[in-house]
């Protein structure tokens, strides 16, 4: 079956009779059920922080039906379907141009999630998960989060794996491999997912599938990793991993958020410094795989901050032994700053103060702020990160800039932001208690990314939000097990790090999933410009026998169309069964996009020699336009 000319007159009419007008408006913005580019909410209705794009209409699914219905329309009119869950594509390519967009945030609802508490043995030794979760496909991390720590009690240390930013679509995050603070402990985000629902075109109809290791496979083993494009994924279910016990002596589990700077006094202090946080990293799973997170390498130090599942009594001893931390004298004015926030306090409360636990420690350079259940310490993380850090982070919320006003918090739980904004005191436990509301609530603002138009208007970037050349992003690198004298490159250069995911994730084969590159403890992102990407790959390029051809992408860091060695970049040696995976369920490529797996050619149509592998041409792919 060839598929049909494209329609615009068969779409619009098969939507109409599909969606009939209505006034109800829908979600955050407020939008109407369909969308189309001459509609005044257009603009909102494909609102990004990454590029500009004009797809042919926006349908705001609510129910798996809806799904099938705008997938059915699309496809027998002759258009490319883009799935959207957030829409935080790095390229935009959620909003792709000429397509049907269909948006799955309305599939998000928390009260609807079915979790179970079974148990099971999970990746690393004595490891276990404690339960599972089935979740509409349009959540956020902030959903997840909130969702896990109101379902399990804190002393069970339920981990459910999710990015960095709070309003990032759960969907893409998993398709795409998925990194996070506990990356390292629980596996990539896709290692976690044990079952999915979507609707796919057979060629004939929209049809609503389920995949997991026992049927549809192939499905199932492609989308954990291999960027989607197989169809609409409306529901995930995923596993609850089980945090460390904690030691002997204590009675509970402790999640800290460390900060912590190792600084280099001359050269050899620095090949010293980084030689000790690559063994630490790729030598020590046993106990490096309990801290997460990201960092920076500097000429002059790297800083490492995230999330350490256990007590910081159990941070200091590990983090030690493994001599990464400096013990300063007080007259050269570094010291430890160690916090905790208990069951009983309404607050964040000093203990470092000459006397008990930190007399005996390392004065090393950073902080230590402890917590005791996993979801309050992510949320201080979340509100660091997105209410008080730096610039490029306040896309992460569609907060008014008023952040108590937003969180429904009386005005003394804020200070005054460097923009003048209100931001919230993040070690309060009326502000935790309240982002943890707002996490739950899929409208919320915490749920919504995109620029806000307070900081737009006080001069944040982007200058203008109506710009018409909004960039898209400069991607990222995976960083494998390198030798010193990279580290030192890489540093002398400086390179933020974004996510670590040694520990966990290293455990499995390159093909357990689509998830390829298994060998790499490090993701950075080319956050500083072109200049700064050219020369980290420069340098990372002589690790590799092949060069540039060695390199290994992160699939949710995509980078700017135009490399043509893309397909291994991201999928490494996966690609070839990926793309026969796409032919088998997306043979005419409706649901793909440029930067995603095509269909191999069929067998019976291939002109290759035997054993050469090849894909869907641009004349095998005519019949569908975009």
């Amino acid at each position: 079956m060839c598929s049909p000319p494209r329609s615009l007159y068969r779409l619009r009419t098969c939507l109409e009779q599909s969606f009939p007008p209505s006034d109800e408006r829908y979600g955050y913005f407020n939008l109407p059920k369909i969308v189309y580019p001459a509609d005044p909410d257009f603009s909102v209705a494909i609102r990004s922080p990454f590029g500009n794009s004009q797809p042919a209409v926006v349908v705001m699914a609510e129910t798996a039906d809806d799904v099938r219905n705008a997938v059915t329309c699309a496809a027998e009119a002759g258009y490319r379907i883009s799935p959207r869950g957030r829409g935080h594509s790095y390229q935009a390519l959620s909003n792709s141009n000429g397509y049907v967009v269909v948006d799955c945030s309305r599939l998000c609802k928390p009260e609807e999630f079915v979790f179970s508490h079974e148990e099971g043995d999970w990746i690393l030794e004595g490891q276990k998960y404690i339960g599972t979760v089935y979740s509409g496909s349009g959540c956020t991390n902030a959903v997840m989060l909130a969702a896990t720590a109101k379902e399990f009690a804190p002393e069970e240390g339920g981990l459910f794996a999710l990015g960095a930013c709070p309003s990032v679509g759960i969907t893409g995050y998993l398709l795409g491999g998925g990194s996070g603070d506990v990356t390292p402990s629980t596996g990539w985000g896709s290692d976690d997912v044990l079952e999915l629902r979507a609707v796919i075109w057979n060629g004939t109809n929209a049809e609503h599938i389920t995949a997991n290791k026992e049927e549809n496979t192939d499905f199932f083993w492609a989308s954990l990793g291999g960027g989607g494009g197989l169809g609409v994924i409306t529901d995930i279910k995923t596993a609850i991993v089980q945090s460390p016990e904690p030691l002997p002596h204590e009675d509970r589990r402790k999640f800290l958020f460390p900060l912590l700077y190792f600084r280099y006094f001359g050269e050899e202090w620095k090949r010293a410094g980084l030689e000790l946080l690559r063994r630490f990293l790729y030598e020590n799973p046993k106990e490096s795989h309990k801290f997460g997170g990201g960092g920076f390498l500097h000429s002059e130090f790297f800083v490492l901050d995230g999330i350490y599942l256990g007590s910081a009594e159990e941070f200091i001893e590990s983090f030690g032994k493994n001599y990464l931390l400096q013990d300063f004298p007080p007259s050269t004015g570094y010291h430890t700053i160690y916090q905790k926030l208990t069951s009983e306090a309404d607050t964040l409360e000093d203990v470092c103060d000459g006397t008990g636990p930190c007399q005996d420690w390392p004065n090393f350079h950073g902080a230590i702020i402890e917590f005791e259940s996993y979801g309050e310490a992510m949320l201080y993380k979340l509100c660091y990160q997105v209410a008080v850090r730096d610039d490029i982070e306040m896309r992460g919320t569609q907060t008014s800039g008023d952040w108590c006003k937003d969180l429904k918090i009386s005005s003394d739980n804020c200070v005054s932001g460097k923009y003048g904004q209100k931001v919230p005191i993040c070690g309060k436990r009326e502000v935790l208690d309240a982002l943890l509301e707002a996490a739950y609530d899929p409208e919320s603002f915490f749920n919504h990314g995109g620029y806000p138009e307070w900081w737009l208007e006080a001069g944040g970037k982007p200058p203008a939000k109506d710009a018409d050349n909004l960039p898209t992003s400069l991607g990222g690198l995976l960083i494998p097990d390198v030798d010193v004298d990279t580290l030192v490159k890489l540093s002398n250069v400086g390179t933020g790090i974004n996510h670590f995911q040694h520990g966990a994730p290293m455990q499995f084969s390159s093909d357990y999933n689509a998830v390829a590159h298994r060998d790499t403890a490090i993701i950075i992102e080319f956050l500083r410009g072109e200049e700064q990407r050219n020369k980290l790959l420069e340098i990372i390029s002589e690790h590799y026998d092949d060069g540039e051809l060695g390199f290994q992408g992160y699939y949710n860091y995509m980078n700017p169309v135009g490399n043509p060695n893309w397909r291994k970049y991201y999928f490494g040696d996966n690609y070839e069964r990926l793309s026969e995976t796409k032919l088998k369920y997306d043979q005419y490529n409706f649901f793909g996009n440029v930067q995603q797996v095509e269909p191999a050619i069929p067998k019976k149509q291939k002109t290759a020699e035997k054993g050469d592998f090849d894909r869907v041409d641009s004349v095998y792919m005519r019949g569908v336009q975009g």
